[in-house]
Formats: C-alpha cells, structure tokens, sequence
C-alpha cells in the first residue's frame, strides 16, 4: 500500500521564504448542456535525471507517464552534478531535474530553480558478478557465511577488478567511498585501506576503475569488472547480483545521518577544491524556470508525487518512500504539484 503524504517543509538559502500550508481553492460549477472533448495535452517532459534511473525512467515510468497524462517523456540520463552544470551552461534544456540529493539542484540557484521536493532514498551496495573468479567469496559474505568486513580484504586483492563512478561529477561514486571511509572505522581496518581498494588517492578522476555510470552495470554484467558500486535501486532493478551493507555504513538510514557525516572528500569544481561529506542517500526533484513545454514538466512531477508514481518507486524501482518534504518556497510550487502534495 502506498502511504498517504503529509508536507514538511524547509529553509533553503537566503531569499526563499517558507510557506505555511498552502490551501487549495475547489470553485464550484453549474450543470452544462454537454461537456466539450477535452483537447489532448501536447509537450514534453524532458527529463534530466540521475543515471540511476535510467532503467526505471525508460522503461517503466516514461511509458506509464504518457499513457496516464498524455504528455510525451524525453529522458537525458548522467551524473547530478554534471546534469547540474550542464543546465548552468545552457548546454542542455530540461524542464525537469531529478538529482541524487538536493545540493546539485540547490547550486543551480534561484534562476534556473526556487525549490525542489526529496521523496525516495537508497543506498550504497556492492554488485558483483556471479561468474567472476571471486563469486564464492562474493556468495558467502552475501549469505552471511562469512563476515562483511572480508569483503574489504577480499576489494584489496591484487588483480580484483572494481568499477566505479568518478566522484567529482556523480553522486554515487563520493558514496561508493564515502561507504568505504566509514567501514574502515567500523572494522577497524589499517589506515591505507580505502587508497589500496582505490588503487589510489580518492577524489582522482584517473583511475582505470572510474566509468560512466550509465555504462557501469552493462561492464559488470559483461564480466569485464568482478565488482561494481551501485544503488540497491539498480540492482533490484536489473536484478544483478549484490551485497547488503550495514546501515551505519550503506547511507540509506537517515538515522545514521551523523555518523554517515564522518566520511568526506575532497573533490574538484569548477571553482576549485571542495569538500563534500557523506549524507543519506535521497532522490530531489525540480522543474526548470523558463524551461519549454513547463505543464508537460509539471505534469510529470505531479505523476512522481502521485499514489500511482509512486507506487512504481516502490514496486518496480526498489526505492524507499520517503514523506515528500519541500524545500524552498511553497507558493512557488505549480498548482498540480500542490495538489499532489496535499496540505
């Protein structure tokens, strides 16, 4: 059963008000003779989003989006943070953006987007190939046959083959690491355990382990890595083969939310170093300001925030239902989306 939504909002930067509970006006109507054919909605939402949900999105909730609202549904799939600049630059236009956390929307600031709603998390688990030559050690440690801090020994192995995303652009790939900062203090590993699994400092964007993550798991099922970061949202969805992670350590409970803050690192932006720590995992999404065909985008956040898209998060996506909770201010919410919201 799908939970009923209640609206918690909050603060944002500098500039956006909060809102109290937004009432929805419901004006009245005489009887007519007849009703008018109700003119068939014409757009697009052109959805930029997290490539995590490129299964889910094409395959599953693009198609129920159209044949629910009418709207046609373009997806461009990539890293938050890269999607997050490439909006900046004009270099792509959405008119919607969902992002692995709120930051990357928040960095757009006010001109491209005054708020953005969290609904659904996950986390961090290792994927692993069944016919990799580590399979039963991958099996035993899945079962719980063996502890999971083998695991860790099992990553430093000369020859093991670790896939992953880079850090400076994808969210997943700073919480594949931060996951390994944080295992390294709940097991009590040797200091040079995260550089040893990463065959080198953290926050490179060299290493031969770093690839795109929409090409990341086709590797890991084409046997070309024994391993790979992903969300247990991914491999639910492509039912790959996967390891279950401690929750003081996966950053899927948001309880843990100050233990997962321990974890950081130092990555490069496009203004220089900056240093990022670990924090729940949780999917934001946004519309785009001036972005074409605004009603289809509207619409298809009204969809992700209704009973029927949300139930294809749960049942088809693998992720966790979240209570949706805005940030930003509410009277700039499109009415569609307030509505979906409740009050």
């Amino acid at each position: 059963m799908v939970p009923v939504m209640t609206l918690r909002i909050i603060n944002w930067h500098a500039g956006l008000a909060v809102a109290a509970c937004v009432g929805l006006a419901v004006s009245g109507c005489s009887s007519a003779p007849s009703t008018p054919a109700k003119a068939k909605p014409s757009g697009t939402a052109n959805v930029a989003y997290a490539a995590s949900l490129a299964y889910l999105n094409e395959q599953v909730f693009g198609p129920a989006f159209t044949k629910a609202n009418g709207y046609q549904y373009q997806g461009t799939p990539g890293p938050s943070d890269g999607l997050s600049a490439e909006i900046a630059a004009k270099t792509i236009f959405p008119n919607v953006f969902i992002s692995v956390g709120g930051k990357a929307i928040e960095s757009l600031g006010p001109t491209f987007s005054k708020w953005y709603i969290q609904y659904a998390s996950t986390s961090i688990v290792l994927a692993y190939n069944p016919a990799s030559k580590y399979a039963s050690q991958f099996q035993a440690i899945a079962s719980g046959k063996k502890p999971v801090a083998d695991l860790f020994t099992l990553m430093e192995q000369p020859g093991f083959q670790l896939g992953r995303t880079d850090p400076n652009t994808d969210p997943q790939g700073r919480a594949f690491i931060y996951m390994l900062e944080l295992a390294q203090m709940k097991y009590h590993l040797p200091k040079d355990t995260v550089t040893k699994i990463l065959g080198g400092p953290p926050g490179s964007a060299k290493s031969t382990q770093i690839f795109e993550e929409t090409a990341l798991d086709s590797r890991l099922q084409a046997g070309q890595v024994d391993a790979a970061s992903a969300y247990l949202s991914q491999a639910k969805q492509l039912h790959l083969s996967y390891i279950t992670l401690p929750p003081d350590i996966n950053l899927g409970d948001a309880s843990f939310a100050d233990q997962y803050a321990k974890a950081s690192i130092t990555i490069t932006s496009s203004s220089g170093p900056v240093t990022k720590t670990g924090s729940p995992l949780t999917l934001d999404i946004t519309t785009i300001a001036g972005a074409k065909d605004a009603a289809a985008g509207n619409a298809f956040v009204a969809y992700v925030l209704s009973p029927a898209g949300r139930a294809l998060y749960a049942n088809q996506g693998g992720y966790t239902l979240l209570t949706p909770t805005l940030t930003g201010s509410a009277s700039d919410l499109p009415a569609s989306i307030r509505k979906e919201l409740g009050s």
